[in-house]
């Protein structure tokens, strides 16, 4: 390699590498450019509450379910949410303004468990979730306690109410 050929490449690979970079950057789109729910559940709005990672935990169709998840209320005043899943009793859930009420089972956390599931663990479950005038039917992931964080949640027909 001459001189002149030595000068001329070493001028030339910063602009190579900088297009380069350009270039194969464009082919790794970033995940946050489009929605997606990052858990288990599923999000929906009503009114000025957002359900937020809702899930139904059920050994299968036809035995009972808990929702998990939580009810965030935006709103100035207090809010309750009615929870009705396709072919079972509906449920309520009292949420204060600008807070936050966990659902599952626990000290912190309001059980809502319904006495039947209408889809299988791997289906989803239409649901509708009322509050105030506003209403939604949303289809909410059913899952079975496979995965250990789920598998004491899972309620038993005792545990129905």
């Amino acid at each position: 390699m001459n001189r002149s050929t030595a000068r001329m490449s070493k001028f030339l690979a910063v602009p190579v590498a900088l297009a380069s970079a350009a270039a194969l950057s464009a082919c790794a789109p970033t995940q946050t450019d489009k929605p997606y729910q990052p858990s288990d559940g599923i999000d929906v709005v009503v009114g000025d509450v957002k359900g937020i990672n809702l899930l139904v935990l059920s050994d299968g169709k036809g035995d009972p379910g808990r929702l998990l998840g939580s009810f965030y209320n935006g709103g100035s005043d207090g809010a309750t949410v009615t929870v009705m899943p396709d072919g079972a009793s509906s449920s309520t859930v009292s949420v204060d303004p600008s807070s936050t009420t966990k659902l599952g089972s626990g000290d912190d956390a309001h059980d809502v468990v319904f006495d039947t599931t209408n889809a299988a663990p791997g289906a989803v479950l239409p649901v509708e979730i009322t509050v105030g005038d506003a209403t939604e039917t949303v289809k909410v992931p059913v899952l079975d306690g496979t995965l250990p964080e789920y598998t004491t949640l899972v309620p038993t027909a005792s545990a129905q109410g």
